[in-house]
């Protein structure tokens, strides 16, 4: 069980390089954590948090030091944290704990009897053959070895020219049909193992989408929707960042 109120956000995408926009973006976010210390609880990140990270001890970003500053204070005042990792961020190595005790999940996190689980959702879409197979790849141990002995601005540098962030997201829109049907036969095939409530992020979609007592919810994204989603007392809400 996790203490409530429970806060999801997911797919921030926080780059390490600092213009106006992710200023303010993060403003945002630091506003939110306000919130959350205020009420106690526990924060659950649905993966992309960053829009790329992979731990390089000898060269943390200097551009996502704020970010983890944040998430230390938040942690010291009593939130627990839970970060499920993303396609963006999946190679932490134990840095998130060491920095702000955050509990890690390389794949669904499952709470409260293991009747929600939080999933970053990356290649459930039936046509993600192709992503299917890069994932094994860039998961895979060789890969990461040697991608950890390469310099690390190299590392940072190639993610810079594959990452998709920004308006190249916004395909996701022209699929929004395939994904919340195929997204929704994902949670149905999940409510009939014993999941009450599916929380998926990865799409940059929002919504709670209630069906026989049972939910499907979008976390949204921190690009365009700023979304914040909760479950306490009351049940489930989901809206923007000032509507918290």
């Amino acid at each position: 069980m996790l203490k409530e109120p429970v806060y999801f956000i997911s797919d921030n995408h926080f780059n390490h390089k600092i213009n106006s926009n992710e200023k303010e973006r993060r403003k945002r976010l630091y506003e939110v954590f306000k919130k959350i210390k205020n009420t106690g609880g526990s924060l659950v990140i649905g993966g992309d948090f960053f829009d790329f990270w992979f731990y390089y001890p000898q060269m943390i970003p200097p551009g996502y030091s704020d970010l983890f500053e944040e998430l230390s204070s938040l942690n010291k005042s009593g939130i627990s944290i839970h970060f499920v990792l993303g396609n963006h961020d999946y190679w932490d190595f134990g840095y998130f704990e060491k920095k702000f005790n955050a509990k890690k999940y390389p794949e669904n996190f499952n709470f409260n009897n293991s009747e929600i689980q939080v999933c970053h959702g990356d290649g459930l879409l039936k046509h993600d053959v192709g992503y299917r197979f890069m994932k094994k790849i860039i998961r895979n141990k060789l890969f990461i070895f040697l991608f950890k002995n390469i310099p690390a601005n190299w590392g940072y540098s190639i993610a810079e020219k594959i990452s998709k962030t920004s308006g190249h997201y916004h395909h996701h829109d022209k699929k929004i049909r395939i994904i919340k049907e195929e997204m929704m036969d994902y949670a149905k095939s999940q409510w009939d193992i014993g999941y009450k409530t599916v929380l998926i992020g990865h799409y940059h979609q929002t919504g709670i989408i209630e069906k026989n007592g049972k939910q499907l919810i979008f976390m949204g994204d921190w690009l365009r929707h700023f979304t914040v989603t909760r479950l306490d007392k009351n049940g489930w809400w989901q809206g923007k960042w000032n509507e918290l």
